[in-house]
């Protein structure tokens, strides 16, 4: 009747619409008991533990597939993928693996792919992240971008003491972006007398910190794992209770509800702007029945500003033109400043830690400047579209027309590549999508946003000449660092390039059909004038009560939609409120 058919369509869709990609990021500092506990919560010892294991590179596990069977990770390196023994796993990604610790290794991988059969946690994917010296140094950045990628983030504490002020910032930081935070106190079973008291303090130091209530559970990782293996299958429910395991994969499956809360927030939210729309237009024919041939002025004025705007479109084109080149040469003095910060910072750090520091963990290193390198793409493609938004969002009614510009221009951006002057061919595509999608590219959101070619030709290629750099001297890590901030600053700019070449015909040919459809309700609106000046007062009042009808049954529905999203968004932070604690564990935990 009014229009918007397509509207409630989209709403629809939304609204069915299952948001699969979950996942669990385990964070921590070292020696915090973080493999211990991704086995326990996948029931399998899969994720490399002991007093000498600390891990140097990410593990996803992932449910088993018919290519990707239990027994054998999946290396992703640059280029390509490798799949080894799980016994050999270690060797690839652990502080002292053999691999790792070779000065003939040219190549290590940045991540490992690693299936789990009969996993507890089902489809949910969970990363094991690095683990690192203190949340403040080389591994933080790393694990804060992780984080911002996680459906239910679990930070790792010690039961022996509480947060440290590294991990306390590290959890404020995340919580903005994180939904669903959980604080796990570890080797419960090394601390029986100590670690509630500990878990009470952190909630109340996170309650202080971060004005909101963040669960805090005690976990035995080593009882849990005895328990999986008992054969009496009452024993091993009691064990894994009382290890507080079960009770931990209760609050992530909370946290991650059933896929769908999010589809039908998005497509409430579209169904709500769909309804404005109709109050909006059902007021205008109110107005236009009271007045009649009164609101003809007004009408006539809209008319014709419409009409002078789609006969001065030419001049506005050039106006429009400029305004996105100057975009444009913003962001790229944006990343100009970004890539200078991140030559500095690491010219620095080469210099003064010396490359014996730089080689005892080349996975690290070069992770961190894979990241410093990426956080400067994509600050500038963030900036960028903000300057788009705000040439463009103006000249639209509807909010919604930018997104689905803005949609388009990210997708323009995929496919980047990049090539520096010590490879000879360009890399093209060598991140596997599933991992991106899942958001275990250990990124921003905006990782995603900007494409999967452009991560590939920046960071991977970027990451293999860095392990060839870092192991034949310094100068050669300087010139490395040098060319690979210049080849991404060149790709940045092909990207916001081909950005402008979609995105300035998809603003024009937009504007223009806003404009048109524009004029056309506005002369409708004249005509609907026209006919309520012909009205007798009773068709007029009949007319104004079926008007007003329409319009309380809008408003309700707007206000039921409304209170709809307030309940859905009190379901998800639900998920956050505290558990109570779980009975001691009596076993020792491994380090991790």
């Amino acid at each position: 009747m009014y229009g918007f058919e397509a509207t409630a369509a989209l709403a629809e869709e939304k609204s069915t619409t299952v948001d699969r990609r979950q996942s669990v990021v385990v964070v921590g500092e070292i020696k915090r008991g973080k493999s211990s506990l991704v086995n326990a919560l996948v029931s399998s010892r899969v994720s490399p533990v002991g007093v000498e294991a600390t891990t140097s590179a990410s593990l996803v596990f992932v449910p088993t597939e018919p290519d990707r069977g239990p027994g054998l990770a999946e290396l992703v390196f640059p280029g390509g993928t490798r799949r080894v023994s799980i016994e050999e796993l270690p060797e690839w990604v652990t502080v002292n693996g053999s691999h790792v610790r070779d000065p003939a290794t040219q190549s290590l991988p940045t991540r490992a792919i690693v299936p789990v059969a009969d996993s507890p946690m089902g489809d949910v994917v969970v990363v094991d992240t690095p683990g690192s010296g203190g949340l403040d140094s080389l591994a933080a950045q790393l694990s804060v971008q992780s984080a911002q990628q996680a459906s239910v983030l679990v930070v790792v504490s010690d039961a022996s003491t509480t947060l440290t002020a590294p991990e306390m910032d590290f959890v404020r930081d995340v919580a903005s972006t994180v939904d669903s935070v959980i604080v796990v106190v570890s080797k419960t079973d090394k601390n029986l007398r100590r670690w509630r008291t500990v878990a009470d303090e952190n909630k109340r130091l996170l309650h202080k910190h971060l004005r909101r209530s963040v669960p805090v559970i005690g976990v035995s990782s080593v009882r849990a794992l005895v328990a999986q293996e008992m054969v009496d299958d009452q024993a091993r429910r009691r064990g894994e209770e009382s290890s507080g395991i079960v009770e931990l994969r209760q609050m992530i499956a909370a946290g991650l509800g059933d896929g769908t809360e999010r589809g039908v927030r998005d497509g409430l939210r579209t169904a709500l702007e769909g309804l404005r729309k109709v109050h909006a237009k059902i007021r205008a024919d109110i107005d236009i029945t009271e007045q009649g041939s009164n609101a003809l002025p007004e009408l006539t004025a809209q008319r014709d500003r419409l009409q002078e705007l789609k006969d001065t479109s030419a001049q506005w084109e050039q106006w429009l033109g400029r305004d996105l080149t100057l975009a444009r040469q913003r962001a790229l003095t944006h990343l100009d400043g970004e890539l200078d910060r991140v030559r500095t910072k690491w010219t620095t750090r080469i210099n003064k830690s010396g490359m014996e520091v730089l080689r005892k963990n080349p996975q690290v290193f070069t992770a961190e400047i894979e990241a410093d390198l990426l956080a400067a793409m994509t600050g500038t493609v963030r900036l960028f579209l903000d300057e788009l938004r705000r040439v463009a969002e103006p000249l639209f009614e509807s909010p919604r027309i930018w997104e689905q510009i803005e949609h388009n221009i990210a997708a323009s951006m995929s496919g980047e590549s990049l090539t520096t002057g010590e490879v000879a061919s360009k890399r093209q595509g060598l991140l596997d999508p599933s991992i991106l999608s899942m958001g275990m590219i250990g990124t921003s959101m905006l990782g995603a946003l900007i494409g999967v070619g452009a991560v590939a030709g920046v960071v991977w290629i970027g990451v293999n000449l860095g392990y060839k750099a870092m192991r034949t001297g310094k100068q050669n890590l300087l010139n490395w660092l040098r060319e690979t901030t210049g080849s991404a600053k060149a790709s940045t700019a092909r990207m916001l390039e081909a950005a402008l070449a979609l995105g300035r015909p998809e603003i024009v040919v937009r504007y223009r059909d806003y404009i048109r459809t524009s004029i056309d309700t506005v002369q409708q609106q004249m005509s609907d004038a026209k006919d309520a000046a012909r009205l007798d007062a009773a068709g007029r009042d009949a007319t104004l009560k079926r008007l007003s009808n329409n319009l309380r049954v809008v408003t309700a529905t707007m206000s039921e939609i409304d209170n709809a999203l307030v309940r859905s968004a009190g379901r998800s932070s639900e998920s956050a409120s505290p558990v109570p604690p779980t009975p001691d564990a009596t076993e020792s935990e491994t380090n991790s």
